[in-house]
């Protein structure tokens, strides 16, 4: 009812959401730049890179700054600021494997963001659910291929009505930078079970690697010295958490 792109073949139900809000990370991220520019008069200091802070004084190419706080958001860059620090937390790297599809159809509408079985044993927030163990042993025992790559698949639609698909996830500090076929072919086969996507093109293939905490803790935010601050280890949950796990550490701050 919610969508018209659902593959109706043995579908039983789904779960629905009217809360869910979609961007495309690759204009929101230029476009909150210039939003801040304009709108706080934020000055962003383009085509360089921090590679030491200390204190209050942060070094790049053959200038330096200072600041009463310095934040430290490095993301998985975990080896140029502070690496000693970083080397004491249970982080790791994680990669994941992207696809983007054009469907076909003209005006194609794919409605809400949808996402298959998988995605209930990814995501911590279903471990609610009592009968999440017997589903979690039918995929281990059905799937291993896909919880060996991590793999749970979503797809979601840009104003531009290309299709974003993903996705797997393998962690490790040191990560090829290769796309394997193998899995992105287990994703798309996955998808065909739940969205129809036979009518589609496949226009980009990418990955992304983002930091991944070890111990459960959904964030890092630590003071390795006075004045300066380290926030990270959102997961895959960056874009989503990022302006309200900002907003609670400034208060802290």
């Amino acid at each position: 009812a919610k969508s018209k792109a659902v593959n109706p073949h043995q579908l039983i139900g789904g779960l629905y959401s009217p809360v869910e809000m979609v961007v495309d990370p690759r204009e929101a991220i230029a476009t909150v730049a210039i939003y801040l520019h304009e709108q706080l008069n934020v000055k962003f200091i383009w085509n360089s890179k921090a590679t030491r802070v200390r204190s209050n004084k942060v070094f790049f190419d053959s200038r330096s700054l200072e600041a009463d706080v310095v934040c430290i958001c490095s993301g998985a860059d975990f080896e140029t600021l502070y690496p000693d620090h970083f080397k004491q937390l249970e982080i790791t790297k994680c990669k994941l494997q992207m696809m983007r599809f054009k469907s076909k159809a003209e005006n194609f509408n794919l409605g809400p963001s949808l996402c298959g079985g998988l995605s209930l044993i990814h995501y911590k927030g279903f471990t609610a659910a009592p009968s999440l163990a017997a589903l979690q042993k039918r995929y281990y025992n059905e799937m291993p291929c896909y919880i060996k790559n991590g793999i749970h698949v979503m797809v979601s639609q840009n104003g531009q009505g290309e299709l974003t698909v993903g996705d797997s996830h393998r962690y490790g500090l040191s990560l090829d930078p290769f796309d394997d076929a193998k899995i992105n072919a287990l994703i798309t086969s996955y998808l065909s079970q739940f969205v129809t996507s036979s009518n589609w093109q496949l226009l980009q293939t990418w990955n992304g690697i983002y930091p991944k905490m070890l111990n459960g803790a959904t964030d890092i935010f630590i003071q390795p010295e006075d004045g300066v601050y380290i926030l990270n280890g959102l997961g895959g949950a960056g874009m989503t958490l990022s302006f309200g796990f900002a907003e609670e550490m400034v208060e802290n701050i």
